[in-house]
């Protein structure tokens, strides 16, 4: 399994067009003081989405592989660990254990020039 590409905030995730539609891949945020979040990317047509890779439920990574976190079918996210599924474009969950604020943690990007970035500022943090 090959390692997650690394992003600081502010800059260019990839190139819009290397997310298969529909697709996801995983990416590791590295902070200027070296704190590190992994965090994953989702497209749904000309729209990308992104979530901080942690599930709700446990705490864990949600997925199997590294660029590997929707449904066979790709409508949702998935958690592998218990098979919890989630909305693509919002994170809300659809299936699985309730618990309060049950949802993934978003992460702000934007789509310019053809190309994913993320958000310079209101990166979470864990």
């Amino acid at each position: 399994m090959h390692q997650p590409v690394r992003v600081r905030p502010g800059e260019v995730m990839c190139p819009l067009d290397e997310l298969e539609d529909p697709g996801s891949k995983a990416f590791r945020v590295v902070f200027e003081d070296g704190h590190e979040l992994d965090i994953f990317a989702v497209r749904k047509g000309r729209q990308v989405f992104a979530y901080v890779n942690v599930c709700p439920h446990q705490y864990l990574p949600l997925n199997w592989h590294t660029d590997i976190f929707l449904t066979l079918d790709k409508t949702q996210i998935l958690c592998v660990m218990h098979a919890a599924r989630f909305e693509i474009d919002s994170g809300e969950m659809v299936y699985g254990p309730v618990t309060t604020d049950c949802r993934l943690r978003p992460v702000p990007i934007d789509i310019e020039d053809g190309a994913v970035r993320l958000a310079a500022e209101g990166v979470p943090r864990f």
